[in-house]
């Protein structure tokens, strides 16, 4: 029975989010995947673990984020199927069906109920407050964290039972999934207190032994988590390095937590709308009314709590969890742009999940006259809520298809995200639609005129128009907000080599360089000025680094160009050979490859190329000359 119920359980789970596998990259994953040189080589592993999980990007990577099984992940995947999305939506949609599996586990050790188990996993896996995490590529962090938080947890309970050797396994097991949770995402830090609580709360055997014997099964736990700490202070310089919200001073955090509990927990009640990005606001007096609703849901609580520890403990444990899971999310100052986020209520609803589960068996068993009659209300009510729960689910899973859906519908819902707009700005102009995205960079600016992206954005778009005055103040604002920003040096770069100031733009790419040195925009523009000016060795080398990094069509043409100026033209047909390798739509690279062979006689392969190009630019009058000249030179030879 088990196994029957198990396989329906886990074949739910994979349901509701099978219609993620064909989105495609959204919001951080360009940057996670794409544009990560660390996910291209397992070279780079020694890196991954020495470094947080952004720092390919330099100084603009920056963060709190020690997560290297993110990157793990990442190269594992890019490995098999490189940067289709297909295999990272399949990876995130595999572990959320483990996660599923061992809520079910975890449930049955803790609760020796198999019809409670089955039914806080299935509510697990239908609460539509989860599909951002399995849904969005770059939440992979909070499937892995949570699949090992809980494989910890579940060896620490079987701790009760075991003996001897096996003991020894579990023992072992716990603590390298716990060592895997902390490498996977900081709020698995709370661990050792969850376990330390259960084993002195609620541990049946609790009162029949010692002291020591109860502290000995979990000991272990805050040795791994005060050597992850140790590790955080000496590598990153401190446990929290950066502080996202400094405007949030320590008198406000207890104002501001909550604010986000009283959030938190009518998202675990009511999960609609669901949305990528709350704007933060911070409280300031304790008469607001996200605070004074944190306070009700903190009595609520603690009330529900005192109760529940009367009657049974194992379920004010669930009750604990909640909280305890979901306390590091509850600092302001430290969590990223967006405080509140769907992802931080991932491994929390557990504990919901528990209490539904039970409640809902509490009402099922309980005896009376009119115990039919409230069982089919009962399953009425389920299956009604089941049904529309999926259906919220799936429907969200849908905003992640593209950036243009996720940011549109974001917006619809909250107006004033600036980042999002920024971002949905920078979409637009990925699609040439530049008036539109000028227009979005300008909103996000009027919401946040702190928004170094969209300042250094608009900045490109106003070199763009070679409005060059207005876009040297724009992007000197982003380089005051954030004087070691990337891009914003790079834009500046540009507009320099535009006014023909050499000097002053080869100072400005190389403090872009100094920000990002993995940054392929930057080398392959800084290469382009060095092409443009005829330092060609120089050129050459800015265009390798950049391959070395990340390899793109745009730097093997770039290099080709440098081979031809050098008339090393072998070395330049495999350079062109390679753009069109890495995009067959390279319309450049196949003419030049084309006009190389013509040069050298070899008038097949020449025409190919040149046909190749005019699939995508018909019109391209270079080309139809050249093939009007093989024409002209195959006719003679007949």
């Amino acid at each position: 029975m088990n196994a029957r119920w198990l396989g329906a359980l886990l074949l739910l789970a994979f349901a509701v989010y099978a219609n993620t596998l064909f989105n495609g990259f959204v919001y951080d994953d360009a940057v996670g995947i794409l544009q990560n040189p660390y996910i291209q080589s397992f070279d780079h592993l020694g890196r991954i673990f020495r470094t947080t999980v952004f720092s390919f990007q330099g100084d603009d990577g920056i963060s709190n984020y020690y997560r290297p099984l993110l990157n793990v992940a990442y190269l594992l995947v890019h490995s098999a199927f490189a940067d289709l999305p297909f295999g990272y939506h399949l990876l995130n949609v595999l572990l959320n069906v483990v996660v599923v599996g061992l809520v079910f586990a975890v449930s049955l050790q803790l609760f020796r109920d198999q019809g409670l188990a089955l039914l806080a996993a299935a509510l697990f896996a239908l609460h539509p407050v989860h599909s951002e995490v399995v849904a969005w590529i770059a939440c992979i962090a909070d499937l892995e964290f949570t699949a090992f938080y809980l494989l910890a947890f579940l060896c620490f309970l079987r701790l009760e039972d075991a003996v001897g050797a096996r003991r020894t396994w579990l023992s072992v097991g716990m603590l390298a999934s716990f060592t895997l949770a902390l490498l996977s995402k900081e709020p698995a830090i709370t661990l050792p207190v969850v376990a330390t609580l259960y084993e002195h709360f609620c541990r049946e055997d609790r009162r029949a032994i010692s002291v020591g014997a109860r502290v000995k099964r979990y000991a272990g736990l805050w040795l791994v988590s005060a050597a992850y700490l140790l590790f955080r202070v000496t590598s990153m310089g401190a446990a929290v390095p950066l502080l996202k919200h400094p405007e949030v001073t320590w008198p406000l955090v207890p104002l501001n937590t909550l604010g986000l509990v009283a959030q938190y927990a009518e998202k675990l009640f009511w999960p609609w709308p669901l949305s990528v990005a709350y704007p933060f606001h911070s409280s300031a007096a304790l008469s607001e009314p996200r605070v004074l609703a944190g306070m009700l849901v903190l009595l609520a609580f603690i009330a529900l709590f005192v109760s529940l520890t009367k009657r049974s403990r194992v379920h004010a444990f669930a009750l604990l969890w909640i909280f305890l899971t979901l306390a590091p999310a509850l600092n302001a100052r430290w969590m990223a742009t967006y405080v509140f986020a769907e992802r931080n209520l991932y491994l929390a609803s557990v504990g919901f999940s528990w209490l539904v589960a039970a409640g809902i068996l509490w009402l099922w068993r309980r005896e009376g006259a009119a115990r039919n009659l409230q069982r089919a209300a009962l399953t009425l009510v389920c299956t009604v809520v089941a049904l529309l729960a999926a259906g919220a689910t799936l429907a969200h899973n849908r905003d992640f298809r593209d950036d243009g859906v996720l940011f549109t519908r974001t917006l619809a819902l909250y107006p004033d995200a600036a980042l999002i707009r920024s971002n949905l700005a920078t979409w637009h102009w990925n699609r040439g639609l530049r008036e539109e995205a000028e227009q979005q960079w300008r909103l996000a600016l009027r919401d946040d005129p702190q928004n170094f992206f969209a300042l250094s954005n608009l900045g490109m778009a106003l070199l763009e128009k070679e409005c060059f005055a207005e876009a040297k103040v724009v992007l000197q604002r982003a380089i005051t907000v954030r004087p070691k920003f990337s891009a914003a040096h790079l834009h500046f770069a540009r507009v320099y080599a535009a006014q023909g100031l050499g000097v002053e733009a080869e100072k400005e790419f190389r403090l872009a360089l100094d920000s990002n040195p993995f940054s392929t925009a930057a080398r392959n523009f800084f290469a382009k000025f060095y092409l443009d000016t005829g330092r060609l060795d120089e050129a050459a080398a800015q265009f390798r680094a950049s391959l070395e990094s990340i390899p793109t069509s745009d730097a093997w043409a770039g290099l080709a160009e440098v081979y031809s100026g050098q008339n090393s033209l072998a070395q330049a047909e495999h350079a062109w050979k390679e753009a069109i390798q890495l995009n067959p739509f390279a319309t450049q690279a196949h003419f030049a490859l084309g006009k190389l062979y013509l040069a050298s006689g070899r008038l097949a392969e020449a025409e190919k190329e040149l046909r190749a190009g005019l699939l995508m630019d018909p019109n391209n009058a270079e080309a139809l000359a050249a093939l009007r000249e093989i024409s002209a030179h195959t006719t003679r030879q007949r």
